[in-house]
């Protein structure tokens, strides 16, 4: 690469720590030199809107070679989707160009391509050209602009395209550079500070709610201190906004690239190996290296995907760990949250740095749970709620800023909608909400066809509402009353003679924050076939993006809900009508586990939808005889007695 042509190109890269070897040979007809984004300095200014074209440029001749802002084309070279989120809050120490290149280097199967989502701005009404192409395991796309633009935004955007736009996450965040990246991927919304500095201001106002650092090498600064998974305070102060300084936490999941999307049920692989050494880690088959880590612990989508064929993965102890505690627990955390299975001996460092919950968690996985896919899907499913409720980026700066005393919203509301024909069922169904945890929600009761005087409506901690409708009405128009009455920002739609694990709809709201979804749903995979006083488990793919999860389960967001007309005013098929409804809308629909419901089917008559007994045993995997629960359904056996007698 020739003197000039270095000027006119800016290169970065993220994630690339365990295999350099790979950046070399992922962009043609660019040669280097190569810049670590977290290692680009922040500039020691005031930091203003990045789609502000003075200070875009301002941003370049800050990061030309020459000084003058003369770039043509900057281009960021990422190993995963999960790296290019971690760019996302970075995304300031990017200079302006001409033109925009993003280089991917490997994908999971299920990544869409990266078709960027524009937002209002300079950014693209100057785009000349964009081509997106399939190279090898991953994806490039290039774009032309007639005009310098903020390279930042357009990797913000094509994030946002990629999983969907980042929730407004609170506290607003300040990290010290790209030492702090892990802690807020896929944000844009975060100002950065050079080390040490003052939190710039933005817009006439402090930069952020709670500025982030870590602690110096030769002796932590005064500030908030977090050591294991507590955090023990707030101290110092830039711009008169309390802070953090990080020592010993275990950076958050970033629970949308870290999470159970993909998993198999049925794994063709045995017990894998996690080995350190001293560039890293290495997931290990016998002889065959499945995955590298870099040293500090890190693990990607693309490291999960690889993994996903594995029945579990066996950790080091605390002698071959030793030193290695925190990145171990880090590997561990990751691996869990995936529903990874991990097989673990106590070790007292890594598991303070896990927390009591996941240690828990951990300690009951055993081999020969492992050798059995329902046990071992059921011991991945309370990994995963450990995990991503304790170490996923949402819970942990919840977390943080209620130790330094800063106000966080309330925990969004479930409404959970509850119609029935049948006065004998309320109380059953009543009492399948009341065991619902870890969830804020209502109940919304629609007496179909008869009054509340008919009905022994048991008394409940849950707030409840109750709608009355002559039997006459549409069950669709019934339940767009219920929907009406409800004041919760999410919709979750139950059946009155299904069964409901106390963690339903609490996995329903983790499925909802991991997968991005409009919309998400449980599969009917257990189904307690009345008649024949038989369970079955039907062969149904879960943990993936569907246009059908079952009716009894839907949970939708509120903004969704009603860009889709609601439920249509039909007696039948409103559940199909909704899902259809939803995807035509561009909404998307994902399915998670089906080990916290169990369907019960009677006969067809009566049921809104038709499907017959007998078509149930046409395709299943297991059976038993009578009412079976699996163990995440827990304290079935009164209504097992109940449905027998």
């Amino acid at each position: 690469m020739t003197r000039t042509a270095t000027r006119s190109a800016w290169g970065t890269w993220i994630g690339f720590e365990s295999c350099p070897a790979l950046l070399g040979r992922l962009v043609e007809g660019f040669a280097g030199p190569w810049i670590p984004l977290e290692d680009v300095p922040v500039p020691g200014m005031p930091v203003v809107p990045a789609n502000d074209t003075d200070a875009a440029q301002g941003a370049a001749r800050d990061a030309a070679p020459d000084g003058t802002g003369a770039i043509g084309c900057v281009l960021l070279a990422a190993r995963s989707p999960a790296d290019l989120r971690r760019a996302v809050p970075l995304r300031g120490l990017l200079p302006a160009a001409t033109r925009v290149r993003i280089a991917v280097a490997d994908v999971p199967s299920w990544a869409a391509q990266p078709l960027p989502v524009a937002a209002p701005g300079a950014c693209w009404r100057h785009l000349t050209e964009m081509r997106v192409a399939r190279r090898g395991r991953g994806w490039h796309l290039d774009a032309a602009f007639t005009e310098p633009v903020p390279a930042g935004d357009v990797v913000a955007h094509v994030v946002n395209g990629l999983f969907g736009g980042c929730a407004a996450a609170t506290p607003v965040a300040g990290l010290e550079g790209g030492a702090t990246a892990d802690w807020r991927p896929g944000d844009p919304n975060v100002t950065l500070s050079p080390p040490g500095g003052p939190v710039p201001d933005r817009r006439d106002a402090p930069g952020c709610d709670l500025p982030l650092r870590r602690a110096e090498p030769d002796g932590p600064v005064a500030g908030s201190v977090v050591t294991g998974a507590v955090f023990t305070g707030s101290v110092f102060t830039g711009s008169g906004v309390a802070g953090a300084v990080v020592d010993g936490l275990l950076p958050p999941l970033d629970e949308a690239v870290v999470n159970p999307i993909g998993f198999r049920r049925n794994p063709a692989l045995g017990i894998a190996a996690l080995a350190a050494h001293r560039e890293g880690f290495a997931v290990t088959l016998g002889a065959d290296r499945l995955v590298r880590l870099p040293a500090s612990g890190r693990v990607t989508d693309v490291d999960i995907a690889r993994l996903r064929d594995v029945r579990g993965i066996e950790v080091p102890g605390p002698q071959a760990g030793e030193g290695r505690a925190s990145e171990v627990a880090r590997v561990v955390a990751a691996l869990s949250a995936a529903g990874i299975p991990v097989l673990a001996a106590p070790d007292p460092a890594r598991d303070r740095a896990l927390g009591p919950a996941l240690a828990a968690a951990l300690a009951a996985v055993t081999g020969e749970a492992l050798a059995s896919d329902l046990r071992r899907e059921e011991l991945s499913i309370r990994l995963r709620r450990a995990a991503l409720r304790e170490h996923g980026a949402a819970a942990r700066w919840r977390g943080l800023a209620l130790s330094a005393g800063l106000p966080v919203p309330p925990d969004p509301r479930v409404s959970i909608l509850l119609c029935t024909r049948r006065p004998e069922m309320v109380p059953f169904a009543v009492e399948q909400m009341e065991r619902q945890r870890g969830v804020s929600a209502e109940l919304i009761v629609g007496l179909h066809g008869f009054t509340a005087r008919e009905a022994a409506i048991p008394r409940t901690r849950l707030p409840i509402t109750v709608i009355e409708a002559p039997a006459a009405t549409p069950f669709g128009e019934v339940l767009n009353r219920m929907a009406a009455a409800a004041s919760g920002s999410y919709l979750a739609k139950v059946d009155d003679d299904d069964w409901y694990g106390p963690d339903h709809l609490a996995d329903l709201l983790l499925a909802r924050r991991y997968s991005g979804a409009d919309l998400v749903g449980s599969a009917a995979e257990f189904v307690y076939l009345e008649p024949l006083d038989v369970t079955i488990r039907r062969c149904i793919g879960t943990e993936r993006f569907v246009p059908l999860v079952a009716g009894g389960t839907m949970l939708v967001t509120r903004a969704v809900f009603e860009a889709a007309g609601g439920f249509r005013p039909l007696a039948r098929t409103v559940d199909g009508q909704l899902l259809q409804a939803v995807e035509a809308v561009g909404g998307r629909i994902y399915r998670t586990h089906g080990l916290g419901y169990v369907l019960r089917r009677r006969s067809a008559y009566g049921h809104t939808w038709r499907q017959p007994v007998q078509s149930f045993l046409a395709s299943y995997q297991e059976q038993w005889r009578g009412l079976v629960f699996n163990e995440l359904m827990e304290d079935g056996a009164r209504w097992r007695a109940e449905v027998r007698t």
